[in-house]
């Protein structure tokens, strides 16, 4: 069974052709965006590339609450950054959230993003897995 997850407290995109996550037995798939809704813009609070980052990770940790999950149980991620000059900035911030580590697998790529946003992450969570 999959279940698609829009927590009202991240909005309902689904006007866009997406939703914020979906889960299956094993795993939850969540995107991460700092997009204020409304506007379809980065929000306001986003200032810095840690605010966006960190907002990315705080919005994907809803998505996860929803399946009883936390951050702990992300075991890959994908970033995407605007710019490469970003990079030093968004592993500062990326690496506060999961530390002390273990940190997950991650990928990250420079490429054009949607609307204003200069970061944006996805992430995969498994469920019922033992951390080792």
């Amino acid at each position: 069974m999959i279940t698609y997850i829009n927590p009202p407290q991240l909005g309902d995109y689904s006007g866009s052709g997406l939703s914020s996550g979906t889960a299956t037995d094993r795993f939850v798939y969540a995107a991460g965006l700092a997009l204020d809704q409304n506007t379809m813009k980065r929000r306001a609070d986003a200032e810095t590339i840690a605010d966006e980052v960190r907002i990315c990770l705080e919005n994907i940790g809803i998505i996860l609450a929803e399946q009883g999950l936390t951050l702990r149980n992300v075991v890959k991620t994908t970033c995407y950054l605007r710019d490469e000059t970003y990079r030093g900035e968004f592993i500062t911030a990326y690496k506060a959230v999961f530390d002390p580590g273990p940190y997950p697998a991650r990928c990250s790529f420079v490429l054009g993003l949607a609307s204003n946003l200069r970061v944006q992450i996805e992430a995969v969570a498994a469920k019922n897995a033992d951390e080792t």
